[in-house]
């Protein structure tokens, strides 16, 4: 290499031959760069957390995030954008370590807003230490975004269309200049989202209520992101950055409902038109500074604001028994805004060589308004407000942490333990028509816990690692959750919340074993999570407050009382041939909840709601393979199983999927071609039963979808003058190049 090649003609005969000395001259042409063409590793596994890597999922063109969640081992997505973590949805989901403004009232609207294209991994902790928060019971999902870290200029672009006539358009860029470091990212999505549900109703007197409803929804948003890092020395760093989503949705709902209940319509064709918008906004600013190399302090602030507002038409055309007939129209108008502020300070210092102090504050100050209301127009009445439903719920959250960790490692052992104090108090208001503050009682109530972790591992042998780790954590009710606003828009339930609900905590401990080889890995974890006072979706039937003299089903959520989750989960990671990757994650759990019995506070009064004891084995299954194949193609194919599940009123029916993909590399152009849900198996089904009634609902959406998706990488390396501190490159843009 460096020299031109010499060629001579030889001639081969008995006797020796003596080719003298062979002078090779010096090639004068330098070498430009070596191009090395691989593949990331889909998922990697640590003590503490697993990394799944976006660029390795050839499902992930075209997806958003909310979507990619469900490519990631041990995380569910229902078909109502419930995000669960090992079967349990009391997770907690950051971009980039923080909230960002997220609620589980508005995730899944914000993740479906950010496109996976402008993701770089998603970081899943079952069991994180106390300095990463103590909210969600069942861990912490963590979205890293990218951001170049390489010297020179990188970016990539991605377009796609599918079979539903979904188009998406993203383009993500970095220019590292030494001191300076700057991103951004744009993304553009329309989607159209056919779905439908049907419910079973059997009432214990022999009554029945049915109902079938298609719809359809359509939705374009905007996704836009950019920020900078400056270092002016090696020691330090500001950090700047705004991200924003713009969104418009509007959905047509046909359902029909059969009813044989006394006192009622016998058949009501319900129609409702829904639009509305969606404004979200995040700014981070920050500095970090590094007195020496093993002592640093970060400091942040972000601000985070979300609005959204819904204006829904429903008509209802009823059919009573004795033939006649009646319309009538609802109209309803929420507004939600949401304003949030989040601050941290955190500081790291070495000890010792064996010992590390991790120690910090955070604050998260929440406020939302969200007014709604009705209006009621029927033949018989004209037009009207109705103010008895009309509701400005004011919420308001204050959570100031503080906390302190040690952590360090001597020979074979690695150790850790940390402890968190959290005060926080909530300040709720439910205004009725025509009142302020002053009119309405206030709800309030300040609290403190401490939350404590540990963990220690041993690396008994080369590649293998044992651990042990152990935590508590709280699940705090959300706004919508205590909210006693009814939601009259269904004419067969009613959806409301519950100012009485109590905090969720949790104890869990884990015991991990971990072992790698040159072309394995292999994690078995098995875990112990009690919960006191859970929270839980509960449903009862209750009399209407426009008609007491007929009972309907309202739904919201309750403490149920304790649960037991015990169980096993097995991930691997097998590459066989240099061409084939398995991943397989399994996880075993038993739920054991005790009966149950709570008082849910409606129209002035008290109603029981209660449910049985719930002993159920329960497992699930997901398996990733991974095939290289000539011509730069690689296939994909992902399946998953979920059995059956116990809730606290009842179960939810086991689902399954199958989606699969091809990709196909010309240099720094990919062309995927993506098949979601291939057998359209993608549904849900879940078995209610309470006092007087049990009822099946089924809803599922989208369908087989075949998706086309072109991306293209950029980039030059460049050498900066200024280039006075080392970066840890976490992967750039691109898929399996490197420049």
């Amino acid at each position: 290499m460096g020299s031109i090649t010499d060629e001579r003609e030889i001639t081969v005969t008995d006797s020796d031959i003596d080719l003298g000395q062979i002078e090779l001259a010096d090639d004068s042409r330098l070498l430009e760069e070596v191009v090395v063409t691989g593949q990331k590793s889909q998922l990697s596994v640590s003590g503490e957390r697993r990394v799944f890597n976006v660029s390795s999922d050839i499902a992930s063109a075209g997806a958003s995030a909310g979507e990619l969640l469900a490519s990631v081992p041990s995380v569910d997505v229902s078909h109502d954008g419930e995000i669960s973590l090992r079967g349990n949805s009391d997770v907690t989901v950051w971009i980039n370590g923080k909230e960002s403004g997220m609620t589980a009232d508005n995730r899944m609207q914000m993740l479906s807003q950010i496109p996976a294209e402008s993701i770089e991994s998603i970081e899943v902790m079952t069991n994180p230490a106390s300095k990463h928060g103590a909210e969600g019971t069942a861990g912490i999902i963590n979205i890293r975004l990218k951001e170049g870290k390489r010297a020179g200029y990188y970016g990539s672009a991605e377009a796609d269309a599918d079979t539903r006539g979904n188009v998406n358009v993203n383009v993500n860029s970095s220019l590292n200049t030494g001191r300076f470091e700057t991103f951004a990212s744009l993304g553009f999505k329309s989607r159209h989202n056919p779905g439908g549900s049907e419910s079973r109703r059997n009432y214990d007197n022999g009554t029945r209520l049915d109902s079938d409803g298609i719809t359809r929804k359509h939705e374009n948003s905007l996704f836009a992101r950019i920020g900078a890092n400056y270092s002016p020395d090696s020691r330090s760093t500001l950090y700047l950055s705004a991200a924003g989503t713009l969104g418009h949705i509007r959905s047509n709902t046909g359902t029909s409902h059969f009813s044989d209940l006394p006192s009622q319509w016998s058949a009501n064709l319900s129609r409702t038109r829904e639009h509305g918008f969606t404004r979200g906004a995040n700014i981070l600013a920050g500095y970090r500074l590094a007195f020496t190399p093993a002592h640093s302090i970060d400091m942040n602030v972000s601000y985070n604001t979300w609005q959204g507002s819904t204006e829904s038409d429903t008509r209802n055309d009823e059919t009573w028994p004795d033939g006649s007939t009646e319309m009538s129209e609802i109209s309803q108008h929420q507004r939600v805004r949401i304003n949030n502020w989040e601050a941290a300070v955190d500081y790291s210092g070495q000890l010792a060589e064996w010992l590390r102090l991790e120690a910090g504050y955070k604050g998260n100050y929440n406020h939302e308004n969200s007014p709604a209301s009705y209006w009621l127009s029927s033949a018989s009445a004209g037009e009207a407000g109705m103010p008895d439903l009309y509701n400005r719920f004011k919420y308001d959250t204050d959570i100031s942490a503080l906390y302190v960790s040690l952590s360090g490692s001597h020979g074979v052992l690695s150790y850790s333990a940390g402890l968190r104090g959290e005060m926080w108090s909530i300040r709720t208001r439910s205004l009725g028509y025509g009142e302020t503050d002053g009119d309405a009682p206030l709800f309030s109530k300040n609290d403190f816990a401490l939350f404590p972790s540990a963990s220690v591992g041993w690396a008994f042998t080369s590649g293998s690692e044992l651990r042990l780790d152990l935590s508590r954590r709280i699940r705090r009710p959300y706004g919508p959750q205590l909210n006693t606003f009814e939601n009259v828009s269904d004419p067969s339930e009613v959806h409301l919340g519950n100012p009485l609900i109590q905090p969720q905590y949790s104890d869990a401990l884990e015991l991990t074993y971990m072992k790698t080889w040159s072309s394995h890995m292999l994690s078995a974890s098995a875990y112990v999570r009690s919960s006191k006072d859970k929270i839980s979706h509960v449903s009862f039937l209750a009399p209407m407050s426009s008609d007491p003299e007929i009972n309907t089903m309202y739904y919201g959520h309750a403490n149920v009382g304790d649960m037991l989750d015990t169980g096993v989960e097995i991930i691997s990671r097998n590459s066989l041939w240099n061409t084939l990757t398995l991943t397989t994650t399994v996880n075993l759990h038993n739920n054991r909840m005790k009966a149950w019995s709570t008082e849910y506070p409606l129209h002035g009064a008290m109603y029981t709601v209660s449910g049985e004891a719930q002993n159920r084995f329960v497992w699930d299954i997901r398996c990733m393979a991974s095939v290289r194949l000539p011509w730069d193609l690689t296939f994909q194919a992902t399946g998953r199983y979920n059995s059956r599940r116990t809730t606290a009123q009842g179960s939810v029916e086991p689902a399954w999927d199958v989606e699969a993909g091809l990709r196909k590399s010309f240099g720094p152009w990919n062309l995927s071609l993506v098949c979601k849900d291939i057998f359209a198996s993608k549904k849900s089904h879940e078995i209610l039963y309470g006092d007087g009634y049990r009822q099946s609902i089924e809803k599922w959406t989208g369908g087989r979808t075949l998706r086309l998706a072109v991306s293209y990488t950029f980039g030059k390396k460049s050498t900066p003058a200024h280039d006075t501190h080392n970066h840890i490159d976490t992967g750039g843009y691109g898929e399996g190049h490197s420049h």
